[in-house]
């Protein structure tokens, strides 16, 4: 379960806080469990502070969903749900998340958000040669392949090409294909001492031998270019339908035909356009990086220099697109991407070293006595003595004792790490674990904080089994809920059609007056086309009233419609085939919106059975002053 999915527990409340002990005034009870009015205002001014002005709640509308949130935890407490297994697992990831930003060293991670900064600036191009070095390889073998790699250096600087100095030595599969060359990338592409290694040699240059957890490499770097940042674009897309290449490679380039005559990009997003969900907006996408699209999407993209400027059509897997530069995004500055690069951080290699960083102050922190007996055995590989002593401590944190055994089973589990540094990063995950383990002991903000999580996750799983899995597998139920509900859900007054889209009046006219006399789409652009000079385009199908294609005010009627001036040079003209009346919905055609308010239905019977079941007893005076002292 994601983040984004605690949102529709609807009032897992932003916090929950942990309160001192004194005695506080009392907003209402559930069950006699009573609700201070400290608790509710936190949550009441956190929630304000969130939402937009036209959300914003009272009072008297917050308390009412505040108080059935407390009335659905009274339940998911009381039927247990906080001892089942996977409640415990789930909350248990969170809680490492929410562990994260404890385990900060914040000179190392600011050094390395700047590092990662300056390198988004430029991407590098670079080529590499790879000796394997397998895993808990021996001294000899691993002597071996630095032997290598230093040969394969030797022989580029000796005016090898790089190229056939890799297909030779790299023992990259890709290697054969490319000679090594990985292209451009940028931060966060490679691993840690890969990235270092291209980042901090010279173009041309050819680096010193360095060890991955793959083995020993050399890189050259090739080139260094500035980032390209982010674009945003519009795109208009014809769908390429099985059985219809012909078809869909013939309007596209209608489509671009009509744009070369200046037609506004917009108009014909949305006329023509198959992806629905940018076509309503004039074919606008959100903005993006390279790495963010399909590579034959984003390479035209990115290759278009002025706002404005118009691709060519081209073919991506998804059918044919024409894309419009609508603006450039250089690199944003770095308080702007900060916090992203942190996150990003906190999900690579580097955090690791941020972790060494907090565990060497911890080390300072606690008391940490080591059993040199069982770390001599371990160092050696002593198996009579590990075996022996098994149970015993390799180590205590303060008060915890770590038995042998566990640093046995971690060295074997770690395939690259040797005795020494197998031992040195047990040591500091293990002071790590036993510093998160007493957090929330420790720290009143982190405890309070895990316990909105708690409730959060207590909820989704109660409001997951009581409203949101019945309403989609209770289909009898669901259907019950339709046929009594069945007026709410129905089409408005539909029509088949066609719409013709022209950029001049005389031909607007021209089309409409072809469509009156009966005339196929393809007679009328052999009519009203002029070569390579698309006058008009056209898009059929079944479209309800007040469609976003038709005119505005458009009321159906069959025949061929007058010629409406949209926009300035954009004329429609639409022909009506036949007229659907207003019809109720199969379920099929309403189901979205039946099972979300087969949900509300649920919901609300179910707040009055907890309201039956639990007694909310509210002190009316005291809510009364907090409305008066809490007016805007």
């Amino acid at each position: 379960m994601s983040l984004k999915k605690l949102i529709p527990v609807a009032f897992v409340f932003l916090a929950i806080q942990s309160y001192s002990q004194k005695k506080q005034e009392v907003l209402f009870t559930v069950d006699k469990e009573p609700v201070t009015t400290e608790e509710f205002l936190k949550v009441f001014n956190k929630n304000r502070d969130v939402v937009d002005e036209d959300n914003k709640k009272t009072i008297e509308e917050y308390l009412e969903l505040y108080v059935n949130y407390k009335l659905k935890l009274k339940q998911a407490y009381q039927l247990q749900l906080d001892t089942v297994s996977s409640y415990k697992q789930e909350l248990k990831k969170y809680k490492e998340q929410l562990i994260a930003p404890y385990l900060k060293d914040s000179k190392v991670t600011e050094f390395l958000i700047k590092e990662a900064y300056d390198r988004t600036k430029y991407e590098v191009n670079a080529s590499h040669i790879l000796v394997l070095v397998k895993p808990k390889a021996t001294p000899k073998d691993t002597l071996k392949a630095y032997n290598k790699i230093l040969e394969a250096r030797a022989k580029v600087l000796d005016g090898a090409s790089f190229e056939s100095v890799a297909k030779k030595y790299s023992e990259d599969p890709s290697a054969k294909r490319n000679g090594g060359n990985l292209g451009y990338f940028n931060t966060f592409a490679m691993v840690y001492p890969f990235e270092n290694a291209a980042y901090k040699n010279e173009v041309g240059t050819v680096s010193l031998p360095f060890k991955t957890s793959f083995g020993y490499h050399i890189v050259k770097v090739n080139d260094k270019r500035a980032s390209r940042g982010e674009v945003e674009v519009a795109h208009i897309m014809i769908q390429d339908k099985k059985g219809e290449a012909a078809k869909a490679k013939k309007k596209v380039d209608e489509v671009y035909g009509k744009l070369l005559q200046g037609d506004a990009f917009d108009f014909l997003a949305r006329q023509h356009s198959d992806d629905k969900n940018s076509a309503g907006r004039g074919g606008k996408l959100a903005k993006f990086s390279a790495n963010r699209m399909i590579k034959s999407f984003s390479d035209v993209a990115f290759s278009l220099k002025e706002v404005e400027d118009i691709s060519k059509p081209f073919k991506t897997q998804y059918g044919w697109h024409i894309v419009k530069l609508l603006k450039k995004h250089p690199i944003k500055s770095y308080d702007d991407l900060k916090d992203e690069l942190a996150r990003k951080i906190e999900k690579s290699q580097r955090v690791a070293i941020v972790g060494k960083s907090i565990a060497g102050k911890l080390k300072e922190k606690y008391t940490i006595a080591v059993d040199k007996n069982n770390f001599d055995a371990f160092m050696q590989n002593d198996t009579t003595t590990l075996s022996k002593n098994a149970e015993n401590a390799i180590f205590t944190i303060n008060d915890k004792k770590v038995p042998l055994k566990n640093l046995v089973t971690y060295y074997n589990t770690q395939k690259r790490k040797t005795f020494k540094l197998a031992y040195e990063d047990f040591l500091n995950d293990e002071i790590i674990a036993y510093y998160k383990d007493n957090l929330e002991n420790t720290n009143e903000e982190f405890a309070g904080t895990i316990q909105e999580y708690r409730d959060g996750l207590l909820l989704f799983d109660l409001l997951q089994s009581k409203i949101w899995t019945r309403a989609e597998r209770d289909t009898v139920a669901l259907q019950q809920f339709f046929q009594n509900n069945r007026e709410a859900y129905a089409w408005k007054q539909r029509a088949n059609l066609m719409l013709a889209s022209c950029t001049k009046p005389e031909k607007a006219e021209l089309v409409r007056a072809l469509l009156s006399q009966g005339k196929t789409i393809e007679e009328i652009k052999q009519q009203v086309n002029e070569g390579a000079t698309i006058n008009v385009l056209f898009s059929e199908g079944v479209l309800e009233i007040g469609n976003e294609k038709l005119p505005k005010g458009y009321v159906f009627k069959e025949g061929v419609s007058k010629v409406f001036n949209e926009e300035k040079n954009q004329y429609l003209i639409v022909k009506v085939n036949t007229i659907i009346a207003p019809a109720l919905k199969e379920l099929k055609e309403a189901k979205g919106r039946v099972i979300n308010d087969f949900q509300k239905d649920l919901e609300n019977k179910w707040i009055a059975d907890l309201n039956a079941l639990y007694k909310v007893k509210i002190r009316k005076a005291v809510l009364k002053r907090i409305v008066k002292e809490n007016a805007d």
